[in-house]
């Protein structure tokens, strides 16, 4: 029911956008094919992002058992390697077709979640920090490219429009991120992981996340706390390889919709929707 209510809600807001002379919110550009395109660029190179953070942090804290501090640390390459991209995509921009660093973009996104899905495992600490290194560059690429295109495509008239709603997906592209893979994490886990037999609220709270499993295990005797943290660790693991593994296949996708989609626009111009 609340699907269809939302469903409802956007059916009648586009309605009224389409009736009005001066629309809040201009759906007539994602009549714009590279608009349209950069907008789910743009969208789900953030989904890639928060998703994978959702469950990095989890993983260095919780099972390798990083302070927070140091586990901040680890992701410190990372989000190097996607400041440096975003300033590499301006040069390459120059000589290389928007199609081509996008896709390129999105094969990096995918190749950072496919090494999780390979490389994966409890005690695992560079495998995770290479990835996001590699995550961070193919985002950082595709999002630069992505958001001057949203607002290159669109006449200069509707620049305002054109930015909110790459604001927009941005924030979209976040809570999708996270409620979507965490989902598929979360129900992985709760599959995998033993809890304490005959523990009613423990049980409960151990199968809830993985921060619950550790919180009921400091309560337990040593033998038993230790094998809820074991299968609670190896629980986790295995929902984040079926994360990385559904995130890259997604990433894949992506980067094969942005090339057939953006493919006739040349390197170094603006398309010129812009100028309409």
């Amino acid at each position: 029911m609340p699907a269809v209510i939302g469903a409802l809600a956007v059916w009648l807001f586009v309605r009224r956008q389409l009736r009005r002379p001066d629309p809040m919110f201009d759906v007539r550009l994602f009549t714009v094919p590279a608009f349209a395109g950069a907008v789910v660029v743009n969208l789900l190179s953030i989904f890639a992002l928060v998703g994978f953070l959702y469950f990095v942090s989890q993983h260095l804290q919780l099972v390798v058992g990083l302070s927070p501090m140091q586990a901040g640390l680890r992701l410190v390459p990372g989000i190097l390697a996607m400041i440096a991209a975003g300033l590499l995509a301006v040069p390459l921009a120059r000589v290389l077709r928007p199609a081509v660093i996008i896709s390129g973009g999105m094969t990096l996104s995918a190749l950072g979640y496919g090494t999780i899905a390979v490389f994966a495992e409890p005690t695992a600490l560079w495998p995770f920090v290479i990835a996001f290194a590699i995550l961070g560059g193919g985002i950082g690429v595709a999002e630069t490219i992505s958001n001057d295109m949203i607002l290159s495509t669109a006449p200069p008239e509707k620049a305002g429009a054109a930015a909110a709603i790459s604001e927009t997906a941005y924030e979209i592209g976040a809570v999708t991120g996270t409620s979507v893979l965490g989902a598929i994490l979360l129900a992985k886990y709760r599959a995998d992981v033993d809890t304490p037999e005959n523990s009613g609220a423990d049980t409960s709270a151990a199968r809830e996340t993985l921060g619950g499993a550790r919180t009921v295990a400091d309560r337990l005797p040593t033998v038993r706390a230790d094998g809820l943290l074991d299968s609670a660790a190896n629980a986790f693991t295995g929902g984040v390889v079926l994360t990385s593994a559904v995130a890259a296949c997604l990433m894949v996708v992506a980067g094969g919709a942005a090339w057939l989609i953006m493919r006739a626009i040349p390197a170094g111009q603006r398309d010129d929707a812009g100028e309409r």
